[in-house]
């Protein structure tokens, strides 16, 4: 039986992140930050942003006592900013005018983080690593997209059928305890907050404006879901109940190992996501220290895979590289031939035809796929 192709989990087509990488000046770069940000928008969850904005701060060049502050500061303090930082991560620059607009909130950030270490006298020390098993990652992320529904007045999966379909065990029950926990207290802050009948901080406008899409009957349905949810996990983990459920692997896990050149910037050629490679018949690589051109052919419909830094499934008497002689110049026109021209190109440059290497290594450019 044929297997099925593994697609993106996202809606929104995914952007190349390698071709906006190859961005040099200044205007290039905030330009490709534009043509992506529907796509962050839309697809990028609060966690992942987050996550990449603690990840940035590490690396931002403030001080150790201004990073311990930041990273102390609840997580609707990132509202915005946590997008930049996610761009950043996939493109490896962060354009000026984000970096301004990150330091323009400097002072925002240092406050909120001075008054969760005061409030919960919170000790400095090494982050606790989390190992988080695979259905956790599922409930989590159908935890998020419950909340958003309800949020936005739609009909939403509760907490207890949740449950009910992604099986936890005790530790990842107290994990999504905490989670949701933590998450409620931003949005009983947000209820505090708009009570208010005198003037507002900063914080206090900017935590208001960046749910201003939440009307006052979703907030309170909100602060339900929140209540309920957290007594159905209670519940949930008394019972003892063990339900069990496969999570289809993300594909990005299933490529993350895999070693390859991104881009090269002198051929001004970028490697398509490989993610890609999942499930197609084709595939289509240049190693750019042996200058060599090589195709990965399926041998059945199923298609391609890969496991760690290999590419699987590929038949090794269709498959083949040819050394380029002319490496620029052929590669050029490659790159512009359509799908069903591209076997007659190769076929007529000179050259014999050699077995394919399994492994995928960092020379090497991913070029097509079919």
């Amino acid at each position: 039986m044929a297997k099925s192709k593994n697609r993106s989990q996202y809606l929104t087509t995914e952007p190349n992140w390698a071709v906006h990488s190859l961005a040099t000046t200044e205007d290039e770069r905030y330009a490709a930050w534009r043509s992506t940000n529907y796509f962050v928008h839309q697809e990028i969850s609060d966690r992942e942003s987050n996550k990449a904005f603690r990840d940035w701060v590490k690396t931002s060049g403030w001080t150790k006592d201004i990073q311990t502050r930041v990273l102390a500061a609840p997580d609707y303090a990132y509202i915005s900013i946590g997008q930049h930082a996610w761009f950043s991560s996939k493109v490896g620059y962060m354009p000026q005018q984000l970096r301004d607009f990150i330091e323009k909130k400097l002072e925002y950030l240092l406050e909120q983080g001075d008054k969760k270490l005061a409030s919960k006298e919170v000790a400095v020390s090494k982050p606790k690593v989390v190992v988080i098993r695979p259905n956790l990652g599922q409930f989590l992320t159908a935890t998020d997209e419950s909340l958003d529904n309800v949020q936005t007045g739609k009909k939403y999966q509760s907490m207890e059928s949740l449950l009910n379909s992604i099986g936890l065990n005790a530790k990842e029950v107290e994990e999504a305890h905490k989670e949701l926990s933590d998450n409620k207290q931003e949005f009983d802050e947000l209820a505090r907050v708009r009570k208010l009948k005198g003037p507002r901080s900063d914080w206090d406008e900017q935590l208001v404006e960046g749910y201003a899409f939440i009307n006052t009957p979703n907030l309170r349905k909100t602060l339900k879901w929140f209540a309920e949810g957290l007594v159905s996990l209670e519940t949930f983990k008394t019972s003892k109940k063990v339900v069990r459920r496969k999570k289809p692997q993300d594909p990005r896990k299933i490529v993350s190992r895999l070693r390859y050149m991104k881009a090269e910037k002198d051929l001004k050629i970028a490697s398509i996501n490989p993610v890609d490679i999942l499930g197609s018949t084709e595939v289509w690589t240049y190693d750019i220290k042996r200058k060599r051109l090589g195709v990965y052919m399926s041998f059945d419909k199923g298609g391609l895979t890969v496991h760690g830094t290999s590419i699987q499934g590929y038949d090794d008497k269709l498959s083949y590289e040819k050394t380029l002689r002319k490496h620029e110049e052929q590669l050029k026109g490659f790159m512009k031939l359509s799908k069903k021209a591209i076997q007659d190109y190769v076929g007529k440059i000179r050259g014999k035809q050699m077995p394919v290497k399994t492994r995928i290594n960092p020379n090497m450019l991913l070029l097509k796929v079919q």
